[in-house]
């Protein structure tokens, strides 16, 4: 991306992982023992379960020979997994321009709506906020009347032109209107960031 800040470069190189297939005991072991033999660091990962398939992803960190050496032996996973395998390379993390360098986090809770995250990411849009990671999760909270609450977890980027007070009045009151709170306020926040070229 023609501007854009590289991070430092410290000999390491990041490659994604996914596998989606029939769902087994020992599938995410399988994906973790193949990264860990050769040489790679997971930072990330998700493992979910949609009927009898399975969906892993992992972010790797490791050395530019090893990923190359991952992305040589993929179909060594496929064939013991029995899973579909993409093993993707990336470029350094870059930091857009007219973006600050520092990634900031916001957790919400709230009733769970349909259209809250479609109605959340609007605002965020609306603002020039970059959003560069998401993870939300319905679970019922039991009780004499059960309810349901939905959990958001937003890891973003801010361009360097922001007014964060109408931001957080605005995202207050997307909140309220589903008699939720939020956990934690947008604040900066340490970590890697999952932006690539």
């Amino acid at each position: 991306m023609t501007g854009s800040t590289p991070y430092v470069d410290n000999g390491l190189q990041h490659a994604a992982l996914w596998l989606v297939g029939p769902d087994m005991p020992g599938l995410l072991n399988l994906g973790a023992t193949f990264v860990a033999e050769r040489g790679g660091n997971i930072d990330k990962d998700i493992a979910d379960k949609f009927g009898e398939n399975a969906v892993i992803f992992m972010s790797i960190t490791a050395s530019p020979a090893d990923i190359a050496r991952m992305n040589e032996d993929k179909m060594l996973l496929r064939d013991k997994s029995g899973c579909n395998v993409k093993f993707q390379p990336m470029s350094q993390p870059t930091v857009p321009p007219g973006y600050q360098e520092l990634l900031h986090g916001m957790d919400i809770v709230t009733e769970d709506a349909v259209g809250l995250i479609a109605a959340m990411t609007k605002l965020f849009a609306e603002h020039g906020v970059f959003v560069v990671g998401h993870t939300g999760e319905r679970r019922v909270v039991p009780g004499p009347r059960p309810r349901v609450e939905f959990g958001q977890k937003y890891v973003v980027m801010l361009p360097r032109e922001f007014d964060r007070y109408e931001f957080t009045r605005q995202v207050n009151e997307q909140v309220k209107r589903h008699n939720g709170t939020i956990k934690t306020p947008l604040q900066a926040v340490p970590g890697l960031l999952w932006w690539w070229t």
